[in-house]
């Protein structure tokens, strides 16, 4: 016992002359070697951890960008970091860095005898680790390749590696590792995410305050917390960094006065996540892919087709909308999707009024009984789209081997659909009149439900069932009968539009996409999207829809001059749908821009209140959102394809119209449907006998449906 004290107190005379000692450096570095070589430095060395490609070490959290490389969201694990180059961290980070943690940083080989000698004296006088006396070179070894442990052992090691690493590294790639992998509290490692945790800013436009705040956290992370009991500590720490930076002359004194009087706001950072809908759907994506263990860890740069600017509106304009719903239409609940309509890009994903919604509404459980759950996306969830489901019918109607067009006529009267033995079917249209002989054109501006089944009766529900399928509906749409032409089979909102950009592109079908390139942390490209056409209509055939749909006049008999499916200052082609009771509400349009579809209703299926028409509760909020997004945008006109062709004919009997025809109007129609006979000199025959007519009477079977669904109109 009397050896160690003794032995002890000539360790303590020893450090007290070598901290004062000019060759304190050069001691400190011989007593590093001598320890290693009477412990055998050969093994020793050996048994180091490798220095190789030290900049690649530690996880990386995976980062979802929007179109703009504005930041969704990060996948991580335990550790949230995000490496930067040391041009993108501020100056003043840099400079508080040093100045708190290694003031000799850029002059020392790795190890300082001086720091080593007084942590040395503090811990023996102490008799305990108290004092590391690290540079910033040794806590770059500890971070990355040792415990943190404290012992006498992991300090050799430390000071080992250091000298290691300052051989095979420069000062500045030192100091950029280290600034990237040192911890700042709340997960984050290294200066960017700390940065983007705190105060929701990249780290390069950090204040000198802000700067001299995050110098101040690796101390103590967790007791110096922004959100902790130790606010003081940590305004002390913080005002004491500007002290020794002033001291460094690393600052002015005019410097120093305003950093310290500088009010610093820290983020609390609820959730770190924009889009949230979007962004969970595209990280299940992205885990089947990947794997959950490499997106947290190994740094994928995933670019969306999102735009964050067009999100934050259309978040901000469900949720005002809803407000209103819920006191005028007990709909509580609204889903929105936006894509480009020439790429299939999604621009924005609104899968419910509040993704954050806390606590749940009353008597709701996740995923029962919730006329409102912020985590169901709605955008994904089968509804039925009532109405707005006609046009994949007429569409089907104008395809060539039908021969039909808006010029055909079709008998707006009621009439049993079914099968004898069969539960009568009789739809009945919203307004519960009757037209009589209308052209196809007039049939579907006015979404006259009756003309909508007699079409569908002529063209085949199995026909048009797989035009909807063609142009991008996922679901079965099975066990609908002829009730198909009135919605009464399910769809999603980003099928249904993405169902609706194949009318705008005159019948091509492309795929939605909501990522346009990912790339590993090294910058190797894993997957760039390339666009797929595909024609899956005659163009023809999709551009004669486009053109009713987008005809306010046409529609005007039913909707009125001034609904919401106008945009003032450029053509643009909507179509509303309203579910049986009320229990859907829809609105989805296109300009050759934009595509928008809006869903409106409750999560359990809650009906609305009636007259809750999807032009209602729907149309506003596509409206709004529609009109945000063209801002600034040049006016362009539908491309008009070859082949179609502008006829006068009756608009009673769809025949062409001769200088003795009454009721003559003009439509387009496609070159393999024009009618071949001209209107007669009578009136024309009785209602009873007129069915579908292309240049005449067209005799329709008989199919039935073994229930009795009457959808509403719009």
């Amino acid at each position: 016992m009397e050896h160690l004290l003794t032995f002890g107190h000539q360790l303590e005379q020893t450090a007290k002359l070598l901290l004062k000692s000019k060759k304190a450096l050069f001691f400190g570095i011989c007593a590093v070697i001598l320890f290693s070589a009477t412990t055998g430095f050969a093994s020793f060395f050996a048994r180091l951890p490798s220095t190789g490609h030290l900049e690649e070490l530690g996880p990386v959290s995976t980062k979802i960008l929007d179109k703009n490389g504005k930041l969704l969201y990060e996948i991580h694990g335990e550790v949230k970091r995000t490496p930067v180059t040391l041009d993108n961290i501020s100056p003043y980070l840099i400079n508080a860095t040093m100045a708190i943690e290694d003031k000799n940083f850029r002059s020392h080989p790795g190890v300082s005898a001086t720091s080593i000698a007084r942590a040395a004296y503090a811990n023996i006088k102490g008799g305990s680790i108290t004092q590391g006396g690290s540079t910033i070179t040794q806590q770059l070894a500890k971070n990355l390749l040792l415990t943190r442990q404290r012992s006498f052992k992991r300090k050799i090691n430390e000071a080992m590696l250091a000298i290691i690493i300052e051989a095979r590294y420069s000062k500045d790639e030192i100091l950029e590792m280290y600034l990237n992998s040192t911890p700042y509290g709340r997960n984050t490692y290294g200066v960017e995410a700390a940065s983007l945790s705190y105060f929701h800013k990249h780290s390069k436009d950090l204040t000198l305050s802000e700067s001299a705040y995050l110098a101040s956290l690796p101390k103590a992370p967790s007791r110096l917390s922004p959100f902790g009991p130790k606010t003081e500590e940590l305004e002390g720490r913080k005002n004491y960094v500007l002290t020794v930076m002033k001291e460094q002359k690393l600052l002015s004194e005019d410097e120093y006065r305003q950093a310290k009087k500088e009010k610093t706001t820290f983020r609390p950072g609820k959730t770190g996540i924009q889009a949230p809908h979007f962004v969970k759907w595209l990280e299940q994506n992205l885990e089947k892919q990947f794997g959950r263990k490499y997106l947290e860890e190994e740094g994928l740069l995933v670019y969306t087709t999102l735009d964050l600017d067009l999100q934050t509106q259309a978040e901000a304009i469900v949720e005002e909308a809803v407000s209103k719903n819920e006191k005028k239409y007990k709909a509580f609940n609204a889903g929105l999707v936006a894509m480009d309509t020439g790429t299939g890009q999604i621009l924005a994903m609104v899968g419910g009024k509040d993704y954050f919604a806390d606590p749940l509404p009353e008597g709701c459980k996740p995923g029962i009984n919730c006329l409102f759950d912020p985590k169901v996306n709605v955008a994904l969830a089968l509804r039925q789209p009532g109405s707005s489901f006609k046009p994949y019918v007429y569409a089907t109607a104008f395809n060539s081997e039908n021969k039909l067009s808006p010029a055909s006529t079709v008998l707006d009267k009621k009439k049993n659909f079914s099968k004898p033995g069969f539960t009568p079917y009789i739809p009945s249209n919203y307004n519960n009149q009757e037209y009589g002989p209308v052209t196809i054109r007039k049939a579907l501006a006015g979404s006259l439900n009756i003309s909508a089944v007699r079409t569908l009766e002529r063209v085949g529900v199995d026909n048009a069932a797989e035009t909807a399928r063609n142009f991008g509906i996922t679901s079965p749409l099975n066990n609908c009968g002829l009730s198909l032409a009135l919605g009464a089979c399910e769809v999603t909102l980003l099928d249904h539009l993405s169902g609706f950009t194949v009318l705008a592109n005159n019948g091509k079908r492309i795929k939605p996409s909501l990522v346009t390139k990912i790339e590993d942390k090294r910058g190797n490209v894993l997957f760039e999207h390339k666009m797929e056409e595909k024609q899956v209509i005659q163009p023809q055939a999709a551009y004669e829809v486009v053109s009713i749909l987008s005809d306010n006049d046409a529609r005007s008999f039913i909707f009125g001059k001034n609904s919401p499916l106008t945009l003032k200052d450029r053509p643009v082609a909507a179509k509303t749908g309203t579910s049986q009771d009320f229990k859907d509400g829809w609105t989805l349009g296109f300009t050759p821009q934009i595509a928008v579809g809006v869903w409106v209703g409750n999560n359990n299926g809650t009906l609305m209140k009636q007259k809750a028409d999807g032009v209602f509760v729907a149309g506003p909020i596509w409206h709004a959102f529609m009109e945000i997004a063209h801002k600034d945008k040049p006016v362009v006109e539908f491309t008009k394809p070859e082949g179609l062709r502008e006829i006068r004919i009756s608009k009673s009997s769809g025949k062409l119209a001769t200088q003795h025809t009454i009721d003559p109007i003009k439509i387009l129609v496609a070159d393999y449907a024009v009618p071949t006979q001209y209107d007669p000199y009578v009136p024309p025959p009785p209602q009873e006998t007129i069915e579908l007519a292309v240049g005449g009477v067209d005799q329709v079977g008989e199919t039935g449906k073994p229930d009795n669904l009457s959808v509403a109109p719009n």
